[in-house]
């Protein structure tokens, strides 16, 4: 069994080509176990298993793209 993880989303453009990739894998190997790893909380958390596949949902935060504080306390 061959096991694959695809990590993509956030937002329509990310998620639904991740979906595409898994079901043109899955179309060539029916046996793959496909995860997805995502954010929480965000689309992918609803469309991923509305496809069939399971899905992870982890914690994200990420840089402000202006000058800030957060970028400082982000990682606690």
């Amino acid at each position: 069994m061959t096991k694959i993880i695809i990590s993509g989303g956030g937002t329509g453009g990310h998620v639904f080509p991740a979906i595409a990739i898994a079901n043109a894998i899955r179309a060539k190997h029916a046996d793959a176990d496909i995860l997805f790893i995502g954010a929480r909380g965000r689309l992918e958390m609803e469309k991923v298993p509305a496809a069939g596949y399971r899905i992870e949902g982890l914690t994200i935060a990420g840089f402000q793209r202006k000058l800030s504080w957060k970028n400082l306390v982000f990682t606690f």
